[in-house]
């Protein structure tokens, strides 16, 4: 899968070093007990991975795009600490692993993939946990609330004489389908020596696609929130359906 194209050299710069530790992985950390497995099926460039390591777990993190593995191998070469307990692999949904996890999760992935990704993936993540584990899955869905977003600037950083500036939009192309833009501009002293720009094409899913296809995968639905800080999930207004579900 490529879908950084340019953009994953860029893409660490702008998280904030002085955040909590890392939400996501604080609310799946809570399906298990510390030393459990976690399967982390489209790992980006690590964070959700490396803050699970970090707090004892043993994580295998897949991660199919070349240029977002290479930031995730660059990260993991700061981290010794982590190198006995986190596992990167340089392979999507569908590798075979020849293990059962605790834990199988999945974030900001699915909505990016058409209706056979979908099921291949969900189906995959219900095959590699064991009989009492979870599936962790962060979908966008659709929802009244959601709107398009002008270009706006995200984020500077300052690296001696470079300036970075991240600017992002997102816009409806068609019906319930979206894009969402990055650009990167770099400027040395003022004078633009590197840009690029990049456009993810993506569509949410229905409350009812993401409920057949916790069935046509043999998951069970346990609980459902709007977002990693347990907020409660509502049909047709929350943005976010983030599912836990187990082997029905």
């Amino acid at each position: 899968m490529l879908y950084s194209q340019g953009v994953a050299p860029f893409y660490d710069l702008f998280g904030n070093p002085d955040e909590p530790p890392d939400e996501a992985a604080s609310f799946v950390a809570s399906f298990a007990a510390a030393g459990a497995s976690v399967l982390d099926i489209g790992a980006g460039t690590g964070t959700m991975a490396i803050a699970l390591a970090e707090a004892g777990f043993r994580v295998t993190a897949l991660e199919p795009d070349p240029e977002m593995f290479g930031a995730l191998l660059v990260r993991l070469s700061r981290l010794h600490g982590v190198s006995a307990s986190l596992t990167p692999v340089p392979r999507g949904a569908g590798f075979p692993l020849g293990a059962r996890y605790d834990i199988a999760n999945c974030s900001s992935v699915l909505h990016l993939l058409d209706a056979g990704g979908q099921d291949a993936l969900v189906g995959y993540a219900a095959s590699a946990i064991t009989g009492s584990g979870r599936v962790v899955l962060e979908i966008p869905v659709v929802s009244q609330l959601r709107e398009p977003k002008p270009w706006t600037l995200v984020g500077t950083r300052q690296l001696g004489r470079l300036r970075v500036d991240h600017h992002s939009a997102m816009e409806r192309v068609d019906g319930d389908s979206w894009q969402t833009h990055w650009r990167f501009v770099a400027s040395l002293d003022g004078e633009r020596v590197h840009a690029i720009e990049r456009t993810f094409n993506w569509a949410p899913l229905s409350h009812d696609r993401t409920a057949a296809l916790l069935t046509a995968c043999g998951l069970e639905l346990r609980e459902e929130f709007a977002g990693y800080d347990r907020a409660p999930y509502v049909q047709g207004q929350s943005k976010v359906r983030l599912v836990v579900a187990a082997t029905a």
